[in-house]
């Protein structure tokens, strides 16, 4: 909440040299400030639980969409929860076949830590 509200004082001290960029992290960064005021938690995006274009409000708090992920597009967001569908994933590999998806969506997902405890193939090592 601190990070948020400092980087909130460090872009309103731009003032007019915000770019259109900066302009847009503002206005989600206070969003942000208001959901922490209000004690709602954003969970992390989930390769099992999260929609693949819609906010979903649990108790816990609010997941967000496969799609929200930067450089994750809505098709491969689509294909992952199609996919999911006809069980779980038992690698990133059968995850990349079953949803075909391409191996940057594969990154994007890792770097997320949405396929945490997963396994990179199927092979497994008998020694």
């Amino acid at each position: 909440q601190d990070r948020v509200r400092n980087k909130i004082k460090e872009l309103e001290r731009m003032g007019n040299n915000m770019t259109q960029k900066d302009k847009n992290v503002l206005t989600i960064l206070e969003v942000a400030n208001e959901m922490y005021a209000r004690a709602i938690k954003f969970l992390p995006v989930d390769l099992y639980e999260s929609d693949a274009v819609r906010f979903q409000i649990t108790p816990q708090g609010i997941r967000p969409p496969l799609n929200a992920l930067q450089g994750l597009g809505t098709a491969a967001a689509q294909n992952m929860v199609d996919a999911r569908k006809h069980g779980e994933f038992l690698s990133v590999e059968e995850l990349r076949v079953r949803a075909k998806v391409s191996k940057s969506v594969i990154e994007i997902l890792q770097k997320h830590g949405c396929l945490k405890g997963l396994p990179e193939s199927n092979q497994l090592t008998l020694f």
